[in-house]
């Protein structure tokens, strides 16, 4: 059980770093979130253009919010680790495809956005453990 506290610890500290380190464009975080939230809540002159992008992008924003959720479930429930897990890995997927819609634009990513990415595996990986430990604790052990 340590393990997986340290974990999602881990993601805890690596999610606000995402928030508050350059992520695109030498732009925070948080300002990246606010960009990508502009078809929902309009920003700074932000515009997408409506198709795959823009659902991609606004659904990227929201894992932000599923984080927390989560986080917060594995804090609190641990008989509710496997769906975590399963949400968390899905979030990292789904957030894995900056890189690829932004072409060759790619290379203006930055640290910042890596390091929230990494956020949501950490918390993949904190349910996994806590998972783990809880099937173990329940497991039979063996006479001898």
């Amino acid at each position: 059980m340590r393990a997986a506290r340290v974990t999602l610890v881990s993601a805890v500290v690596a999610h606000v770093l995402g928030w508050a380190l350059p992520a695109v464009y030498n732009e925070r975080g948080w300002r990246a979130f606010r960009a990508a939230l502009s078809p929902l809540w309009p920003y700074e002159g932000v515009r997408l253009e409506p198709g795959i992008l823009l659902v991609l992008t606004v659904a990227s924003a929201l894992t932000n919010v599923l984080f927390v959720v989560l986080a917060a479930v594995l804090l609190l429930r641990a008989a509710r680790a496997r769906a975590v897990l399963w949400a968390a890995g899905g979030a990292t997927l789904l957030n894995l495809h900056w890189p690829l819609t932004m072409g060759d634009e790619r290379r203006l990513l930055e640290g910042g956005y890596f390091v929230w990415v990494s956020s949501f595996a950490l918390l993949a990986l904190a349910a996994y453990l806590q998972n783990a430990s809880r099937a173990l604790r329940s497991s039979p052990r063996p006479r001898g």
